[in-house]
């Protein structure tokens, strides 16, 4: 039978509850739990019946923690139950935190020095220090740092590991588990057991505890009255808990589990004391930790041996050893072998070596149809040496011809803080058109049709350096700069047809490759190879949970400046907020992307364009053309290109199809989120006037041509065309459902009405996204 009330399980919280902590009235539990499913958080809790008050910490809300230091370590309260200490990682640090319990703000925040890595911390009594167990140059020890002058003190400082100190409440002796009884008793094993040491402020002295040699004992805690030590040990084969009498030095079986009382690891605290005899600990069953709390009372005790251990139940079958055991001889035999001293080993330079890490493929293919044969495919790999600090990545694939084949080189150092690289690229941007055109020197000496099939290949040729220097886990910078070289080329499809007869009348086809002053001068743009450089710094954080198919929880945002000059100059800048509110099962996404070139060359470049499905939904380019509703002076295409760039998005996401616990509707293969969306967005140039209404003012224009001439119409009217230079917002709202296709990719269909539209007929626009949620 389990002692004691089920107050923190898997119903109001995870599977995962442990590191319990309980208040020194006996009124408040802090516990870590994955309870939101996302990662371990710090919460607060009734200690008596269980009721989740709030969360104190997370990595989430509190973006300077790392890390908690939860796998082996618990928090501690101060003496009048207010305060709480526990131990974080911060910038790459183990660092001590205290936070308010009441409202949980932090009060101080502070690094150990030279202790490097500590943890299971205990607050003094009297209020003035806290004692935890340090490891500085692999050796662990306690120390006891003090909260009014802030120094550190180490109270054990030898060859033994020390190890989960805890006060006594009336403040003159503190007790941690040790190694230093089995090794002065002369231990031969590999390892060596852990026992109890009590260490006495008043004498300044150490004493062993003489209880279950050969066992771990560990998580020792005093009782409310100074005089007993409750502690877990493996005496039997099970993780129990007992009670050591101080006075008399006899001992006491409080529980008799079959599966035991443990935390993550055997180290791991899982009990803890209140200075009324409460005491919290933690049972694993069924693959979960689940917190009770029973009164010392409740236990059924029973007197053991102090001497007695039996650890049959810790054993693997067969019990009995058929021929010579020799690994289990040799640990029993362990310190009676020879040691290697540390003058007859040789330290050399460590030199890296690459070796192949990953290597996959995206499948391989070919095809043919009236444009020739193509082929389709591409490989991966990446090659490290032993200790990851130097990588190389190569990425080769091909989608087409031989002049479509493209591939990346980089490598990245990473031995410092500081992370660099080096990347060379040649990748080639496919676009198409068709065009047509009328021909009478054909081989028919008949006047033809000519439709024409434009492949317009731009070739990006990148030589970039780039380095990244993280001030944590979630915030660092990026700087760079990059070379690059742009080509074109246009291959032209011609296939002609009997004037007049198209799509009938087929004569014949031929290919041919236009040269680039032909192109430049029939298409009308400039199709001359261009060099530009590049400098880039940006500020990055991110500490955002990813759920089935998007963000949900967190934030991200980007600030960056850029620098182009050569060929082209101008400059760039880049914010893009992202922020995630969970209110669980929702999250409340809010997007702000702005992307502004600045600079007369930035009008000279390919125009942004607002209307992609990832940043507003409803005015993809294609769905322009595809209208019966056609109407002039309204908004058009052109409203959405320009040199700047400004996008605000809304969504409320709902994961709908997944796991149990995260999803409305279990599914162990489909995994996706019900979102409904809000986007807003502008693009301008600098020439355009920006206006916040519905639709933009058009005026009628006289046509003119090259020559300033009136372009006339068939009644010898001058046409007009209308024009503007306003510029509105694009709106849209509607519902889509994000779908995780097996883990390869995001699918997103979506049905958005935008406001801006009125070639829709008052209809929405049905639209496909392939990419993750923002």
């Amino acid at each position: 039978k389990i002692s004691g009330t089920k107050i923190i399980d898997n119903k109001n919280a995870g599977n995962m509850n442990v590191a319990p902590a309980i208040s020194p009235n006996g009124n408040y539990l802090a516990f870590l739990s994955e309870k939101d499913l996302f990662g371990i958080d710090l919460f607060l809790a009734d200690a008596r019946t269980g009721k989740i008050i709030r969360k104190l910490s997370s990595q989430i809300a509190n973006s300077h923690i790392d890390d908690f230091n939860f796998i082996e370590s618990a928090g501690a309260w101060s003496p009048d139950s207010k305060q709480f200490a526990f131990s974080i990682f911060s910038q790459g640090k183990n660092q001590m935190l205290i936070i308010d319990v009441a409202n949980g703000s932090t009060i101080s925040q502070t690094a150990m020095g030279r202790v490097e890595q500590f943890g299971n911390l205990t607050w003094s009594p009297d209020g003035k220090e806290i004692a935890f167990s340090g490891m500085v140059e692999g050796q662990s020890d306690i120390f006891a740092y003090n909260l009014t002058t802030k120094e550190l003190t180490q109270i054990t400082n030898d060859e033994y590991s020390d190890y989960a100190p805890s006060y006594s409440p009336d403040g003159k002796k503190i007790v941690f588990s040790s190694d230093r009884a089995a090794i002065t008793a002369g231990n031969i094993n590999a390892v060596n057991p852990i026992n109890l040491t009590v260490y006495d402020f008043t004498t300044k002295s150490l004493s062993n505890i003489p209880v279950f040699p050969g066992a771990n004992n560990l998580n020792a805690q005093f009782s409310g009255d100074s005089k007993r030590i409750f502690f877990l040990s493996n005496r039997d084969g099970f993780r129990n808990l007992y009670e050591y009498n101080l006075e008399n030095s006899s001992v006491k079986q409080l529980t008799d589990y079959f599966t035991g009382i443990s935390g993550i690891t055997e180290f791991s605290p899982a009990i803890t004391v209140s200075r009324n005899d409460d005491i919290v600990y933690s049972y694993y069953r069924y693959q979960r930790y689940t917190l009770y709390n029973s009164a010392l009372s409740n236990f059924k005790s029973k007197p053991v041996d102090a001497k007695e251990v039996n650890f049959d139940a810790a054993q693997l079958p067969p019990m009995e050893n058929v021929g010579v055991n020799i690994v289990n001889s040799n640990l029993g035999n362990f310190e009676r072998f020879e040691k290697t001293t540390t003058d007859s080993m040789k330290t050399v330079a460590y030199v890296p070596k690459f070796r192949l890490d990953y290597l996959a493929n995206s499948g391989v293919g070919v095809s043919t149809s009236r444009f020739g044969t193509g082929i389709q495919g591409g490989i991966m790999a990446m090659f490290s040496d032993i200790l990851g600090r130097n990588q190389i990545i190569a990425n080769l694939s091909i989608n087409g011809e031989i002049s479509d084949f493209g591939g990346l080189v980089g490598y990245i150092n990473q031995r410092h803080r500081i992370n660099w690289g080096v990347g060379v690229s040649h990748i080639p941007y496919v676009t198409g058109f068709t065009s047509v055109g009328f021909y009478d020197g054909s081989p028919t000496a008949d006047p033809v049709d000519t439709i024409s099939t434009n492949i317009l290949r731009t070739f990006e040729d990148k030589l970039e350096v780039f380095g990244s220097y993280p001030f944590s886990k979630v915030h660092r910078f990026e700087a760079g700069g990059a070379f690059s070289y742009y080509s074109y080329r246009l291959d032209r499809f011609n296939n002609y047809h009997v004037a007049g007869n198209y799509p009938y009348g087929y004569l014949g086809s031929d290919r041919e490759k236009v040269s680039n002053s032909k192109a430049s001068g029939q298409l009308g743009i400039p199709l001359k190879a261009f060099s530009i450089m590049q400098t880039n710094a940006s500020f990055i954080g991110d500490n955002s949970i990813f759920g089935l198919t998007a963000p949900l929880d967190g934030f991200r945002y980007r600030v960056g400046a850029e620098k182009y000059f050569g060929d082209y100059n101008f400059a760039a800048v880049t914010v893009d907020g992202r922020k995630y509110f969970r209110a669980k099962p929702v999250t409340f996404a809010v997007r702000s992307y702005n992307y502004l070139r600045l600079g007369q060359d930035g009008e000279n470049l390919y125009p942004l364009y607002a209307g992609y499905g990832y940043l507003i939904r409803g005015y993809d380019a294609n769905s322009f053309y595809n209208s019966k509703y056609q109407t002039s002076g309204t908004f058009d295409i052109d409203q959405l290109s320009g040199s700047k760039l400004a996008v605000f998005n809304f969504e409320a996401r709902l994961p709908f199809t997944g796991p149990k616990k995260l999803a409305q509707i279990q599914s162990r293969y489909l995994f996706s989120d019900l979102n409904v969306f809000f986007d807003a967005g502008l693009s301008w140039t600098e020439s355009s006037k920006v206006v916040f209404k519905s639709q933009p003012t058009y005026q009628n224009i006289p046509l003119v041509d090259n020559q300033g001439n009136p372009v006339l119409d068939q009644s010898g009217k001058q046409r007009t065309t209308l024009v503007t230079n306003e510029r509105v917002p694009a709106m849209s709202v509607g519902v889509s459902l994000r779908i995780n296709v097996f883990g390869y990719f995001v699918i997103e269909p979506y049905y958005a009405y935008p406001f801006q539209r009125r070639d829709l007929g008052g209809k929405g626009v049905f639209g496909l996204n392939f990419a993750p949620g923002w």
